[in-house]
């Protein structure tokens, strides 16, 4: 999926392989895949629901679209803490903004630890 956020209009409507969902409130978030931040949705809203798909409206927070967020970011859908679906998503925004102000993190602990370097003798 491809969203497309534009900062004088952070209202997006997605379309999700989800039938005949019901009217609940629900939570989309995406989380950067370097910096493994999340962000959630301000609003999220069910536009339509049919037997094949749903359609849900959601909106984007307040300088989302001028702040270099280009990238694939994994997307989920939940309501009441229930994961109903995830993904992958390719968001495409203004220029603008501030470029990598986020650095990469692993998620691991000791992602900074430094190994020791011992001699090794040359064999001849």
């Amino acid at each position: 999926m491809t969203i497309y956020v534009n900062e004088e209009e952070p209202v997006q409507n997605i379309a999700i392989n989800l039938a005949n969902i019901g009217d609940l409130p629900y939570q989309f978030t995406i989380r950067s895949q370097s910096s493994h931040q999340s962000t959630v949705m301000v609003e999220t809203q069910l536009v339509s629901t049919n037997a094949r798909y749903s359609m849900l409206q959601i909106t984007f927070p307040d300088g989302f679209g001028d702040s270099h967020k280009n990238g694939v970011y994994y997307w989920s859908l939940k309501t009441g803490g229930l994961s109903l679906q995830e993904g992958l998503v390719k968001i495409i925004t203004n220029p603008g903004g501030e470029i990598n102000t986020l650095n990469y993190n692993s998620g691991v602990e000791t992602e900074e630890r430094v190994s020791d370097v011992f001699y090794r003798p040359q064999y001849t």
